[in-house]
């Protein structure tokens, strides 16, 4: 159980250190995307750095700058906001909305294939059946049921 603990405790701190890396480097790209970096920063843990180099390689995709992200998304609801006036002017709002409401949560469903390290909700999926934070387990219910409110 130790052991389970401590592997656990190593990959979220791993996880968190991935975390910082890619958050220092959306820091840095972010007021100019062609510039680079003349230092890369120095880790002072060296472990880490193993365990990190170990890992299979991780896939950091390149954000796009926010500002021209919500300029677009702005400019999208515009658009839709325009074409929401003319479908009311025609007396087809409602349809228009029920339709726009609809296309929405399609596009936003993901169907495609899961991200590189990204965990299922379903802990089957997963390697080794790694469950994910939160959820609860067949022992914890039965233990839960068992004793209820005795213990």
């Amino acid at each position: 159980m130790e052991a389970k603990l401590e592997a656990y405790r190593t990959k979220k701190r791993r996880e968190a250190m991935v975390e910082k890396a890619k958050n220092s480097i959306k820091g840095a790209f972010s007021w100019q995307e062609q510039s680079v970096p003349l230092m890369s920063p120095k880790l002072e843990d060296t472990d880490d750095l193993d365990s990190i180099a170990s890992e299979e390689s991780i896939d950091i995709s390149p954000q796009r700058s926010s500002t021209i992200t919500q300029v677009t998304y702005f400019l999208y609801f515009l658009l839709w906001a325009t074409l929401y006036v003319i479908a009311l002017q025609f007396e087809f709002g409602a349809v228009y909305f029920i339709l726009s409401a609809l296309i929405f949560i399609w596009k936003n469903t993901r169907s495609g294939p899961r991200k590189k390290g990204e965990v299922s909700a379903y802990s089957v999926f997963n390697p080794n059946c790694e469950a994910i934070q939160g959820s609860i387990n067949m022992e914890q219910i039965e233990r839960e049921m068992g004793w209820g409110t005795h213990s």
